[in-house]
């Protein structure tokens, strides 16, 4: 197994989006930007907090209209980390970094069934978690509801 530096995620997601025949900027499948982003969740990390049940590694979904990106419908997923202070520790000065991609939908039927914004947090423990919980943010109702649309447009951070 390779371990990558957590630093390197965002290189390493748009590689895997490639893989999957997306272009970071300009994905047009989430499901299949959904199965590189489920892969590279699954991508050991170094330079992380690995105490156990410390949440220092896991993924989030977000869905909603957010201000910056023009009030449009959008679902995200960020791989979010626990990375350490300048000496190596993490209590007390510890920074959480995402890396992040964003998926901006057009106005539609699908899309305003959930109208609201809505969060999901996943953080596991563990492979057989980590393959749980890619599977139970499946179900989360507003990747559903954009599952089969095309994105408009992408950016990864």
């Amino acid at each position: 197994m390779t371990l990558v530096a957590w630093q390197a995620g965002p290189d390493l997601l748009a590689c895997i989006l490639r893989r999957h025949g997306q272009a970071p900027d300009a994905i047009t499948d989430t499901m299949a930007a959904w199965a590189a982003f489920a892969e590279f969740a699954q991508t050991k990390v170094t330079g992380i907090d690995t105490r156990p049940d410390s949440d220092s590694d896991g993924f989030i979904l977000q869905w909603g209209r957010r201000s910056w990106n023009d009030h449009r419908p959008s679902m995200s997923f960020a791989r979010q980390v626990a990375v350490p202070c300048a000496d190596g520790q993490f209590d007390g000065c510890g920074e959480l970094r995402q890396i992040e991609l964003v998926l901006l939908y057009e106005d539609s039927g699908v899309t305003s069934s959930h109208p609201d914004q809505d969060t999901g947090f996943f953080f596991p423990n563990g492979d057989e978690e980590w393959q749980a919980a890619l599977g139970e943010a499946q179900d989360f109702p507003p990747f559903q509801a954009v599952a089969a649309a095309a994105p408009v447009s992408s950016s990864l951070t």
